[in-house]
């Protein structure tokens, strides 16, 4: 992207940053002559009504971005503007230093320092309230002095987090963004955390930064009271009294507590001037407003002692963990996982070992070769002759993934002859009925024929291999099975039925093979018709060798590489339309889809490593074990939430959780284990999350009871006094 020109005149120089939902660049206007940042959006899916939905918010929140762009301290939006399904904004370049930036270097910053800075910000969070927008995010990296004139500009506001978050989640397409709330940890009140921001929370923010830069702390190096949850940070400051004091009302937990209004922290600032400098107490009506004058102070709520928070943990983790299970399972029972765990399943199939296979020579019919031949397909004298060639040398067996069911003259008779010997084997398609099959050559036996159908998951995407198949009261073989069990033949190995009481069950050598079904693994509704194994690609190209058809014609080839090997010859000529998508696709950056009859030879060679023992074949978990399996991930997203309190350490536990799901599910399956991996990481997440809030929701309503239960009481002994 960099030198890209956007709209015709915006050069990227730099980039800034990225994320998931796109970069931001440093730019050049060309036309203004003039520095500028440009803000890159990528919508997750290119749905037309996503994009509908996507283009409305990003207008909707462009226009108030260029409306709060018209205070001095807040980057002005020059552009904004929609190029190839992406959307961009322009805004002013500040040329400046962070704040986070000045507290690295200095550590701390002196009272007056601070003062000066919460006036700046202060004074921009007026303006930012009057157009009803909350910012949602102040924190030291967002505010930047300014190098002009030393001006604290405040940036990166939520209505681009918005945008970010929608455009990362998916809304409007189906997709849910798990997220409670725009913000930076440490610097959120409960309020925001739960999604439900106050003017007020932006006071608490920039309160925070300020308790910042006074201790030399970052939020998650405080502690915090257990109580109230409220930060400790006042034996950390050395700063007066009056400070202190509207400091510790901007970053109260509880938002009833805490000033309300920017203009309130302005109005308690400009009275700082009118506490004596040898004061020992503040007199709380001088900084305060009323409505907080009027309210009762905060009563520690009483320690819960073990037993009663372990019984009330109990119950919540339990109704929690049994509504999100119920309904993970009920979504995964009408199929709405299926699509997550076979995306996860691609990737895990992208992570797994490659596995090269010298028992496998794919003859490639190449474009060149085409071209050369002057044909849309080789004639049957060509093949005829190819495959005469590969026959001196001793293959184990040949395998011509090409119907000749018609004559490709000349050579019909020539390639008749090759067809007859006994190591080939032939290709048919089939039919739902036995009329519309289209068959082998008339002189192959039904023996040495295999037809080569691919099983196509909904997605489009070949992750199963049919072994057989029936059509009406016919049953056939596959042609990547024809061809592994012919070379499996020479080395002495034949399928077996180990259990003569469970006739699906088949001995191939070390390999124990049990058909699909339709809810192995991932899956919940997988055509298993025939007979099927969950195929495992041995690589993400080509199991073996592969060599052209023009090297076969030339002898261009070493005669090891065919004696007692497997032998397969088809198209890889994009214009021969026999492409699939694979597992690889979406990691591919280009050829996206594999060749049919590279597939076939990924399909043989399963079979035969299987066989062999370099390769196990995958198991499954039964039904019933993977919903233990998910329940049990959502017990522990729910323990985590009720016992683990600290906001940073629970987002590290529940994230290195999280990771051993998944890594959990990427070890056995390159074990052989395909189990669901998704469905647990988000239970748990989820669970996790809903008994987090309902802690803070229970912290803070015993909080208001106890403080509604000290002015009940106050009341109570003024009358008994009175009286």
């Amino acid at each position: 992207m960099l030198g890209k020109l956007l709209a015709k005149r915006y050069k990227l120089m730099t980039i800034l940053g990225a994320g998931g939902f796109g970069q931001t660049y440093l730019a050049e206007d060309i036309q203004a002559a003039r520095r500028c940042v440009v803000k890159q959006f990528q919508p997750t899916t290119r749905d037309t009504k996503f994009l509908e939905v996507a283009r409305r918010l990003f207008q909707t929140e462009a226009e108030t971005l260029k409306r709060l762009g018209t205070h001095e301290q807040i980057p002005e939006l020059y552009d904004y503007f929609e190029e190839d399904e992406e959307f961009y904004l322009v805004q002013e370049f500040i040329d400046g230093v962070s704040l986070a930036s000045e507290l690295t270097r200095k550590r701390r910053l002196s009272e007056a320092d601070v003062i000066a800075i919460l006036h700046d910000v202060l004074n921009v969070l007026q303006f930012v309230h009057q157009h009803q927008v909350i910012h949602r995010d102040i924190k030291p990296g967002n505010l930047i002095r300014r190098q002009e004139d030393g001006r604290i500009v405040l940036i990166d506001f939520g209505a681009v987090k918005e945008i970010r978050t929608q455009f990362s989640t998916g809304v409007g397409s189906g997709l849910t963004g798990f997220t409670v709330g725009i913000g930076t940890q440490g610097y959120m009140p409960s309020e925001q955390l739960m999604g439900r921001p106050r003017y007020s929370s932006d006071v608490y923010a920039l309160g925070m930064t300020a308790v910042q830069a006074v201790t030399g702390l970052s939020p998650s190096h405080l502690p915090d009271d257990p109580n109230s949850m409220d930060v400790l940070w006042k034996d950390q400051a050395a700063i007066s009294l009056g400070l202190e004091f509207i400091l510790d009302r901007m970053v109260r937990q509880d938002y009833s507590q805490r000033y309300p209004s920017a203009d309130a922290v302005v109005t308690a600032l400009q009275r700082l001037t009118e506490i004596p400098t040898d004061a020992t107490e503040i007199p709380a009506e001088m900084l305060l407003p009323d409505s907080l004058l009027n309210q009762p102070w905060t009563q520690p709520v009483p320690k819960e002692t073990w037993r009663q928070m372990v019984g009330a943990g109990v119950k919540a983790i339990a109704i929690a963990s049994a509504s999100v299970t119920a309904l993970l399972l009920g979504m995964r029972q009408v199929g709405l996982t299926e699509p997550m765990e076979l995306a996860a399943y691609d990737q895990m199939m992208r992570f797994h070992t490659p596995s090269e296979d010298p028992r496998i020579l794919t003859v490639g019919i190449t474009e060149n070769d085409l071209q050369e031949l002057q044909r849309s397909t080789p004639s049957d004298a060509t093949l005829a002759q190819a495959m005469a060639i590969l026959q001196e040398l001793n293959p184990a067996v040949v395998g011509l993934d090409l119907l000749r069911d018609l004559p490709q003259n000349p050579g019909r008779t020539e390639l008749l002859k090759q067809l007859e010997a006994e190591n080939v084997i032939a290709i048919m398609t089939l039919s739902e009925t036995e009329e519309e099959i289209v068959p082998a050559p008339e002189n192959v036996p039904p023996e040495r024929v295999g037809f080569n159908d691919l099983p196509i998951d909904p997605d489009g995407v070949v992750r199963r291999s049919l072994l057989f198949a029936s059509v009406e009261e016919n049953s056939y073989f596959s042609f990547a099975n024809r061809l592994a069990l012919a070379y499996l033949a020479e080395q002495g190995i034949e399928p077996q039925n180990p259990d003569p009481e469970d006739r699906e069950l088949i001995q191939l050598g070390a390999a124990l093979m049990r058909p699909l079904e339709p809810t192995s693994g991932g899956y919940q509704y997988a055509d298993a018709g025939g007979y099927q194994i969950l195929l495992r690609y041995p690589t993400s190209s080509q199991p073996g060798r592969i060599v052209s058809l023009s090297d076969v014609l030339e002898g261009n080839l070493d005669p090891e590489w065919v004696e007692d090997k497997i032998v397969l010859i088809g198209t890889v000529a994009p214009s021969g339309k026999d492409l699939f998508y694979t597992p690889y696709s979406a990691g591919q950056q280009e050829e996206h889809q594999m060749p049919g009859v590279i597939i076939h030879a990924q399909m043989a060679s399963q079979l035969v490593q299987a066989a062999a023992g370099d390769q196990p074949l995958f198991w499954y978990m039964a039904d019933w074990a993977e919903v233990v399996w998910i329940v049990g991930w959502s017990l522990v997203g729910g323990v985590l939430g009720w016992f683990v309190r600290h906001p940073i350490v629970l987002g590290v536990s529940t994230t290195t959780w999280i990771l051993i799901v998944l890594g959990g599910g990427i070890v056995l399956f390159n074990q052989g284990a395909w189990i669901p991996v998704v469905t647990p990481a988000i239970a748990l997440f989820v669970t996790n999350a809903g008994v987090s809030v309902f802690r803070l929701y229970r912290d803070y309503s015993r909080q208001r009871k106890a403080t509604q239960w000290l002015t009940t009481s106050t009341i109570t002994a003024t009358r008994t006094l009175q009286k």
